[in-house]
């Protein structure tokens, strides 16, 4: 085994550069004594300082003197010498398997999990070469993505929580030169996977389904409704609606469940879904009150498919936001997209010092984006505006977009609010040459 385990470290030397010590004038402090007690010198007073009891000088005096017009000894806060040892005594030679390492920034983590940069910066260089691939299945606020990035490094990261995706975003768009990426979303598929390994039920997938919006329904607030087709729960005068895991609430959909309210003379309705059909929350709208139904539309969060939320209730089902944009045409042929308004309709969710801070409609919005060449399907950041900590303006405004060619192009925007939630809004246009 020892020759198999000396064949791999040989091999790693070869495939992975060596990481020598760091080589600034940072230092740690160690003491100037040992244990045991001695009759000779070192167990003597020095500049009539005495070891503490049971401990001896770890150096002769003349030794001690050198360290002192050195200037490598200071006292600590009790007055004890201590000798100075600085992180560049080692250079050029290989840090060694135990690293006492020290956040430069002296910094308080937040997470139990937090690293600084600098660390994961030493452990992916001791690790990879430039254009390796790294992967972090747990990435938080994107640190190792973003050093692998600095450092050349293809990457992969994944979170469960739709704020550290966003965090990681804007942190990697943050980067000067970094190269483009996407923002995948497993979607239907991670949804139809956790669906059938919680409630999963081969033999009976109607037995599946109805688990799946009774616990929806439970983790809403609402009780179960027998009897009806569309209507699955209600939650006080409210009939409710689930959404199915694996498409979007259409508008045909919602349509039967406000004909079904009107049949057993129900005068509010609560559609909860994960993704909705282009479109309808301005035309089912009118037809809801057209109806003299009240509707709300209440996105199901992805916390729903997270144990740990589940069981604690932390949970919350927003409103769909109302988002408003406006195409700017210019003679030239280039375009422009202006953001025009956008609502949060449950504002008695958001704390009321969140509410005290918002001026205006547009500080509920952290990121916005456009995909000129949206197609159905991934979303790609072609042009995008944000907030960060030191600058705060968000520009309403796109830079100019042309087309090259004559043909039917759809723009998606997509919005990102301060509470992480994704509204989008998709323009259809015909070019022209």
């Amino acid at each position: 085994n020892r020759v198999y385990e000396q064949r791999d470290q040989e091999q790693m030397a070869d495939d992975f550069p060596q990481i020598e010590a760091e080589t600034d004038r940072r230092y740690t402090t160690v003491a100037l004594h040992a244990k045991g007690i001695r009759h000779g010198p070192t167990g003597q007073s020095w500049r009539e300082i005495t070891p503490p009891s049971g401990r001896h000088w770890a150096f002769v005096p003349e030794t001690l003197e050198q360290y002192d017009a050195d200037r490598l000894i200071e006292l600590s806060a009790n007055g004890n010498p201590r000798l100075k040892r600085y992180a560049d005594e080692d250079e050029g030679k290989a840090v060694q398997d135990i690293w006492e390492y020290k956040d430069p920034g002296d910094r308080a983590a937040v997470y139990a999990t937090q690293k600084p940069e600098a660390l994961l910066d030493r452990i992916i260089k001791a690790s990879s070469n430039p254009g390796d691939l790294v992967a972090d299945f747990f990435c938080g606020s994107g640190t190792t993505l973003a050093v692998a990035e600095k450092l050349g490094r293809r990457w992969i990261g994944c979170d469960l929580g739709r704020y550290a995706i966003h965090t990681t975003r804007k942190r990697l768009l943050a980067i000067e030169g970094a190269k483009p990426f996407e923002v995948l979303n497993l979607g239907k598929y991670e949804r139809k996977y956790w669906m059938g390994a919680t409630f999963g039920d081969k033999k009976d997938e109607q037995r599946t389904i109805y688990e799946y919006i009774a616990f929806i329904l439970k983790l809403y607030g609402a009780q179960p409704l027998p009897g009806t087709q569309h209507l699955h729960g209600k939650k006080g005068k409210a009939m409710v609606h689930v959404g199915a895991v694996d498409a979007p609430v259409t508008i045909d959909e919602v349509n039967a469940a406000i004909e079904e309210c009107v049949a057993v003379n129900q005068s509010e309705l609560h559609v909860l879904g994960w993704e909705w059909e282009m479109g309808l929350h301005d035309v089912i709208e009118k037809e809801s009150k057209a109806a003299g139904v009240h509707l709300r539309l209440l996105s199901i969060p992805r916390d729903v498919m997270d144990p740990r939320a589940a069981e604690k209730g932390d949970v919350t089902f927003y409103e769909l936001a109302y988002l408003e944009v406006e195409l700017i045409k210019f003679k030239s042929g280039t375009l422009k997209v202006q953001l025009k308004d956008f609502a949060i309709p449950n504002l008695d969710l958001i704390p009321q010092k969140v509410r005290d801070k918002i001026k205006k409609w547009s500080d509920y919005i952290d990121f916005w984006g456009v995909d000129w060449n949206w197609n159905g399907d991934t979303f790609h950041n072609m042009w995008q505006s944000y907030r960060t900590k030191k600058e705060r303006k968000l520009e309403l405004i796109s830079d100019s977009h042309k087309y090259d060619n004559p043909a039917a192009h759809a723009i998606m925007v997509k919005v990102i609010d301060i509470f992480g939630n994704d509204t989008t809004h998709v323009i259809e246009i015909e070019s022209r040459a």
